[in-house]
């Protein structure tokens, strides 16, 4: 198995060559590259991906192959540079991972390799102490100035070394045999010789470059390296020494004199270092400003300067090495200059990402590349030498303009945007820069230079009008027209291009629109939001360079403020008045109304008369108990005294609410002609329904019936309860869609129980098209909001469907209801009710994983919802689950022994009790145990025959406790002489439980209700009071309570906390 500690850098140097090796180091230094996945191979091997800079514009890309070998890795590495293989890129790779696992603790398997690795060692003969040494010298070659030979020798007890036996790097590693005396760091040494080039074949060996500076430094760290065959003292580091450079005038010429502090030798590596033989020491040297090695290598070569040529040769030495010394004193006049900006930006708007800007200094007519080391430079200009003295402080303040002007630098020294943008985002950034900063630049003396492979010009928006125009049956076209350089030129098709990369609140300050062959339009944000809203949310209405404009998206036409907008005077009067129904002028109530409206109430009148005088649908969804039913049959009433009801009304509602609308309508509107088809008997009524004012029938006869209502046109299709048609696919939504009517209304106090496109299935009903289609509307408004979390999208949504939805609640309109007290009951778990609960979770949780796993979410819903049922079952009651649950039935229920606790004292108090139960089973034990204790009650579910008579009992105070099930009483009911309500089980949706509570608080009642939840400590029953609080954020934000609260989502996450333990 390949360990990290194998990879060394002298192991790398070994197996690339010397130029790969060298240049491949700097580039690890300089950052260049970038690991992206580390691999276990089988067989023990280790597999690098990566990329890194080279010369090329786009990085090449790096797949490093490491295998076991016989005595060493191997290595493999290919690359998508010219090289291909094992070139300087992958040294800068793997010097890359080696820097990223040097402080990463080793896993077990390089722990058990590194101690077998132990007693591999334990179990070698012994060597009798021979060790390879390292005499260094100077080089004969004159570009290398140190050799090293090698000698293998015994240390003696008093630290003295044998005469021992020269050798050479050939016969020491040759791949076939490991000499015993050689360590590991030897290895490493070798390996660092061979990458410096030199030939292993001679007695000595040459150092040179990067691999021979780390040579050096490792043979000292072996206390075996010398100076020649001195062995008395092993060269060790020493501190840093400066160097000094020196022409000599001789008789005839100039030579060039090196020295280092202390009459060192300055040995000429990568860095520079020195040797001192006689203190036997080896350290850094410290070079004269603009030397490097490179450079001081050139040097050490230097021949000698005859003096004719000596003005010459210090002229070009001037201007190459202006800080370093000449053969001859020169004579300079001083460029007094203050440096200037030069940019050059290479840049074409289809490919924004390979955009450079490269910034220069000017010094007058010269120009200073930024990573030039030297700070002075001297310019020969006919016959005398010029000398400019750089400003490091200006040049610096000049790279801040750069970046204050909202450029950030690079690392190859360029300056470019944001490096968090691309694409189209890329591009306007970059037209933005240089609409705004060019010209200021420029003005601050600035040189700018914009090059590239394509022609493109920026032009300014003149402004953005819009004109309406009427296309008949209440629909308008609505078009904008960009203006610029006296040009005229549709906005839709060019707006169109915004929607894939931004929403309206996310707009840069100025957008750049492409209108074709080169030229671009810059035009602020603030003109052009209001115009891509309302394309947002009409997107599939798009005709050509239209948008399809309906009458109740009026209110478009106000977000629009500031663009002129031609023929749109009487659209934008309605849109107007359905922003704002202060101004409703008040309808009078006709004589056959026998009842008096509140406030509100009239209002609410105004509101659905304005509705209808338009030809609009809407949704009166105040809360439960405020009066819809009577405002409904008030609206209806002076529809008929004006003589528009020619034809009846037909409203739709539960079976249960038949009887309650029946009495409503006799009460307050006796006049009209009311007929309930319902009933084996209503066959007979057909054939007479245009006889009638009112015909109510309710959802599940729509089907039944279908063929005889289509055969009927009505003048109100009125839905009560609306909610229930939530699932455009059911049948009885199919058929109110198909009717034939002049107006429509829906009636709800809980318009949205679960998501959003329950309320689109309301609207589409209302005002078909309206919200779009269910695609549409799911894309651009429910996905949004209810998994992305979109706040402004919701406000969106909001003021859109506003004028058509009207909503008042208890707290803010019947300030004389008495209060409502809310009380949470828990019951805990005896040990064995908790041991089975707990039984069943596992199990079920198990198994959700299971089917989620393999089939998904979305097909594992019966699943996850069984799981859940069993889950609240055992909450409520054990009885409850089925009987091949084992012992269930003889395990207590904590709820239940609560809820009897709860329940006699309350009746001993007066109280009048609504208690409700999802479960009939449920309701069905409390029954049983209520007739054990002799107390008397009444019972309404789905089974109830004699509904009304049920309800009659405890109307009449009768009975003093109510039994009812949350489905077939928890709408539509009027029971005021409660003022106690228990929910025995908490339900997932709160808008069910308000509606049930809403059926004792509510107008009529005078006497404070309290409002008992019963929940089992510690089970998914206070997950699910969790759940109603994000589903309460839904609705109010949709209500407008608190708009751009984050929504709730039911994803595998929720289902997964639902079935966790605490």
């Amino acid at each position: 198995m390949i360990r990290s500690q194998q990879i060394t850098a002298s192991w790398i140097a070994r197996e690339t060559d010397s130029g790969s090796w060298q240049r491949g180091s700097r580039y690890f230094r300089e950052g260049r590259a970038e690991l992206t996945g580390v691999e276990r191979l089988d067989g023990g091997g280790l597999q690098l991906v990566g990329s890194c800079r080279g010369s090329a514009f786009e990085p090449y890309r790096q797949q490093v192959v490491i295998t076991p070998g016989r005595n060493q890795p191997v290595l493999s590495g290919e690359c998508s540079c010219p090289v291909a293989f094992n070139c300087k890129h992958v040294v800068a790779l793997l010097l890359t991972w080696r820097a990223t696992t040097e402080d990463e603790p080793a896993n077990r398997d390089e722990i058990n390799d590194w101690l077998n690795e132990l007693g591999d060692q334990d179990a070698r003969p012994r060597t009798g102490g021979e060790l390879l040494l390292y005499e260094l010298g100077p080089s004969q070659r004159r570009d290398r100035n140190l050799e090293v030979r090698f000698n293998v020798a015994r240390q003696r007890k008093d630290g003295s070394w044998s005469k021992g036996r020269r050798t050479h790097a050939s016969a020491i590693n040759n791949g076939w045999s490991r000499p015993q005396y050689l360590q590991a760091i030897d290895e490493d040494i070798l390996g660092l010789i061979r990458a410096c080039g030199s030939s292993v074949s001679s007695a000595g060996a040459g150092l040179s470059g990067s691999a021979g500076h780390l040579a050096l430094i490792k043979m000292v760290d072996t206390g075996r390296a010398f100076w020649r065959s001195d062995r008395s003292v092993a060269l060790h580091p020493g501190a840093a020494r400066g160097l000094r450079l020196e022409w000599i005038a001789e008789q005839d010429h100039y030579s060039l004199r090196i020295e280092v502090e202390g009459g060192a030798l300055p040995i000429v590596l990568e860095p520079p270092c020195y040797l001192d033989p006689q203190r036997s020491e080896i350290g850094p040297l410290e070079l004269p400003a603009g030397l490097d090695g490179r450079t001081l290598s050139w040097l050490r070569r230097a021949p000698s300067i005859p003096a004719d040529a000596a003005q010459r040769i210090s002229n070009r030495l001037a201007q190459a090495l202006p800080a370093l010394p000449t053969p001859v004193a020169l004579q300079y006049r001083e460029i007094e200059a203050r440096p200037t900006g030069q940019l050059q930006i290479d840049f074409d708007p289809a490919r924004p990402g390979r955009t450079t800007a490269r910034l220069s200094y000017r010094y007058e007519d010269q120009k200073i590349d930024p990573s030039e080391p030297a700070t002075e430079r001297v310019i020969e200009s006919g016959d005398q030498l010029l000398r400019l003295r750089r400003d490091p402080k200006l040049e610096q303040e000049l790279a801040q303009t750069l970046i204050a002007s909202g450029l950030e630098t690079t690392e190859a020294g360029q300056f470019r945007i944001t490096s968090e943008l691309e694409g189209t985002a890329l591009r306007d950034a970059w037209f933005g820069w240089l609409d705004n900063q060019v010209g200021r630049l420029r003005a601050a003396g600035w040189q700018i230079e914009i090059t590239g492979n394509a022609e493109f010009s920026i032009s300014t928006a003149d402004g953005i009008e819009g004109e309406v125009e009427s296309q008949g049956n209440d629909w308008f076209s609505l078009r904008f027209d960009l203006e610029f350089d006296g040009w005229r030129m549709p906005l839709l098709p060019l707006v169109s291009q915004l929607l894939e990369r931004y929403t309206p609140g996310q707009l840069p300050e100025t957008l750049y629109l492409d209108t074709g062959e080169g030229c671009y339009v810059s035009v602020p944000a603030v003109q052009i939001e209001p115009v891509l809203g309302t394309i947002l949310e009409l997107y599939d209405r798009v005709d050509e360079d239209c948008l399809e404009l309906a009458r109740p998206d009026a209110t478009r036409l106000l977000d629009l403020e500031g663009i002129p907008v031609r023929g749109a005077t009487s659209l934008t009067r309605l849109a107007r008045q359905l922003a704002d129904f202060s101004g409703l002028t008040p309808v009078k109530l006709p004589t056959t109304f026998k009842g008096e409206l509140r406030n509100y109430q009239q209002h609410g009148l105004d509101w659905l008369q304005f509705l209808r005088s338009h030809g609009f649908g809407g949704i009166l969804a105040d809360d439960m108990g405020l009066g819809k039913t009577v405002q409904t049959l008030a609206h209806l009433a002076v529809e008929k005294r004006a003589g528009r009801m020619d034809r009846p009304s037909l409203i739709v509602a539960p079976t249960s609410l038949m009887g309650n609308w029946r009495r409503e309508a006799e009460t307050f509107t006796p006049g009209l002609k009311v007929l309930v088809l319902h009933g084996a008997e209503r066959a007979e009524w057909f054939g007479q329904l245009a006889d009638f004012d009112l015909v109510l029938t309710t959802y599940p006869l729509l089907p039944r019936d279908r063929s005889n209502l289509l055969q009927q046109t009505w003048h109100y299709l009125i839905l009560d309860e609306a909610q229930q048609i939530k699932n455009p696919l059911a049948k009885a939504a199919q058929v109110v869609r198909k009717l034939d009517c002049r107006h429509r209304l829906c009636l709800t106090g809980t318009p949205m129980e679960n998501h959003l496109g329950e309320l689109w299935a309301q609207f589409d009903f209302l005002m078909p098209g309206f919200l779009g289609d269910r695609e549409s509307f799911t894309r651009i408004y429910r996905t949004p909001i209810e998994k992305h979390k979109d706040g402004e999208r919701l406000q969106r949504l909001n003021r859109r469907i506003a004028p058509f939805l009207l909503r008042r609640t208890k707290d803010r309109v019947a300030a004389e209801l008495p209060p409502k007290t809310e009380l949470l009951r828990q019951a805990e778990f005896d040990p064995r009710q908790a041991r089975l609960y707990e039984s069943i979770r596992l199990t079920m949780e198990k198994k959700v994983r299971r089917a989620i796993a393999a089939k998904g979410l979305a097909r594992s819903h019966i699943i996850v919802l069984d799981a859940l049922l069993k889950l609240r079952q055992v909450c409520c009651d054990p009885r409850l689950l089925t009987r091949s649950t084992a012992e269930a039935g003889n395990v207590p229920s904590a709820k239940f022994n609560l809820l009897f606790d709860l329940l006699p004292e309350l009746l001993e108090e007066g109280r009048r009790v609504l208690l409700f139960s999802q479960f009939t089973t449920m309701l069905g034990l409390i029954e049983d145990e209520v007739q054990r204790r002799g107390i008397g009650y009444t019972k309404l579910t789905g089974q109830t025959r004699k509904r009304e008579a049920a309800i009659q009992r405890f109307r009449d105070g009768e009975v003093a406790l109510f039994l009812i099930s949350l489905k077939a009483g928890g709408v539509g009911l009027n029971l005021v002489e409660a003022d106690t309500v228990i929910h025995y089980d908490p339900w997932w949706n709160p808008a069910v439980e308000h509606q049930a509570t809403d059926r004792a608080h509510r107008i009529g009642q005078d006497k404070p209700v309290f409002v008992y939840k019963l929940v089992a400590t510690g089970t998914v029953e206070e997950k699910i009071l969790a759940l109603q609080q994000r589903k309460q954020q839904l609705a109010d934000g949709i209500y407008g309570k608190e708009r751009g609260q984050d929504q709730p989502s039911i994803d595998e996450e929720t289902i997964r906390a639902l079935l966790q333990a605490d």
